[in-house]
């Protein structure tokens, strides 16, 4: 896991691996609570998905998918190439689909 930091008060910069969060609204609890039983998961897996997912729609559209961007760029596939394959996948889901009826 790579380090990140975070300001804290005043010009005190800390290097932080991890971070304790205290979650007192019961109705946020109760709501984490279910989220994480619909999952299948832990509450606090439930809230750790929801934090990141939140601090992720936080990006710039183009800063989240510039490492896709950039693979495609180095994988040597062209558009056309890439279509195919998306068509290819689409009509397989579509006959699992049909299959599993």
């Amino acid at each position: 896991m790579s380090k990140q930091c975070a300001k804290l008060s005043g010009s005190d910069l800390v290097t932080m691996q991890s971070l304790v969060v205290k979650i007192s609204n019961p109705d946020t609890v109760h709501a984490i609570a279910e989220a994480a039983k619909r999952q299948g998961t832990t509450p606090e897996a439930a809230a750790l998905e929801l934090l990141e997912t939140a601090v992720l729609a936080q990006k710039p559209f183009e800063q989240i998918v510039e490492p896709i961007a950039q693979s495609f760029d180095e994988s040597g596939m062209s558009e056309e190439e890439l279509d195919d394959l998306v068509k290819q996948t689409q009509t397989a889901i579509r006959e699992e689909k049909r299959r599993n009826k």
